[in-house]
């Protein structure tokens, strides 16, 4: 798989995959997969919207952006991911090309996407 991914809404209620540009994946591509990760990589101990975490799907070969978006649907599962196919791009670098690959969405939210600060002590399990 190739390319920046976004997942999430656009115009209306529902999550799909898109391109940059916005055009729909075709659904025998092999991104669909991608859809498992629907609400699992925004953070988890916080449902705010707008914050943005970056996890490395190394298996994939992707990282992803993720963030509780509300801004076309208001229900609290409403999320959005930008997938970029790189494991070692800096998350700066990431929130910085997901806006300039998918202004689409970013331009409709109702505040700027801001990074989470890590936790101090570490990493997951």
């Amino acid at each position: 798989m190739d390319g920046w991914i976004y997942f999430g809404c656009h115009k209306q209620p529902g999550h799909y995959l898109f391109s940059e540009g916005m055009g729909s994946l075709p659904y025998g591509s092999a991104a669909r997969n991608l859809t498992i990760f629907d609400g699992a990589l925004p953070p988890q101990d916080d449902r705010a919207g707008y914050v943005a975490a970056v996890s490395r799907l190394g298996g994939w070969g992707f990282t992803a952006l993720a963030f509780w978006d509300y801004s076309v649907d208001a229900r609290g599962g409403c999320n959005s991911v930008v997938f970029a196919p790189s494991l070692t791009i800096e998350p700066a670098e990431l929130l910085t090309e997901a806006q300039a690959r998918f202004p689409q969405v970013f331009g409709r939210l109702p505040q700027v996407v801001r990074l989470k600060t890590p936790n101090a002590g570490g990493n997951a399990p």
